[in-house]
């Protein structure tokens, strides 16, 4: 279902979704409505016997949603830096918490894409061709756990968390994170699609 970006009322669009008795919903929304969907959904039954998913954004965005929501869904997130239990990520934390720094939701991807720009100039002798046949194929520890670039496409696979917000004082962002799992890197893979 498609919702227009200009809507205000998320009650019709709510009650077509409970209507339809699905087994998920997945929820793309963004912006400063995002509350106010997220509260439709909820007044109108949505998370009674249906998985509501969506991404989980930056921590600065968790306060959009409606708090008798929020506990009910079932987020996927890029990155939750309690959740890799590797040497790698553990470095990285420990070096942002020295500047008392927490890392948040693209923090690893910085610390990844180094960690190829390294990888290419030791394998590839400055060599574009060489960088390029390097990193094809490679696999590797990142902060967010073992991590492959796809030699077919240069995708990345890299893994993804199930979250869930768990509301809390202690947190300025009102909730803190609870992960329930970790999807693989070759289960979270985009299809493949070839270079010409």
């Amino acid at each position: 279902m498609l919702v227009p970006l200009t809507a205000t009322d998320y009650t019709p669009f709510a009650q077509q979704a409970k209507q339809a008795n699905p087994d998920l919903v997945f929820v793309a929304w963004a912006g400063t409505t995002a509350g106010a969907m997220w509260k439709a959904l909820d007044q109108q039954g949505v998370f009674t016997g249906t998985k509501v998913v969506t991404g989980l954004a930056e921590k600065a965005t968790w306060s959009t949603f409606d708090p008798a929501a929020a506990t009910k869904i079932q987020f996927l997130s890029h990155y939750v830096y309690t959740a890799p239990k590797n040497k790698v990520n553990d470095w990285l934390v420990a070096q942002l918490r020295k500047r008392s720094q927490a890392p948040d939701l693209f923090t690893p991807d910085g610390f990844t894409a180094a960690q190829m720009i390294v990888h290419a100039l030791q394998q590839g002798d400055y060599d574009v061709d060489k960088m390029v046949s390097a990193l094809e194929g490679w696999q590797f520890l990142a902060p967010k756990g073992f991590q492959a670039i796809r030699p077919q496409d240069h995708a990345m696979l890299q893994p993804m968390f199930q979250v869930q917000l768990v509301a809390s004082s202690k947190s300025k962002f009102g909730y803190i994170p609870k992960v329930l799992g970790t999807v693989s890197s070759y289960k979270t893979a985009p299809p493949v699609t070839p270079f010409k």
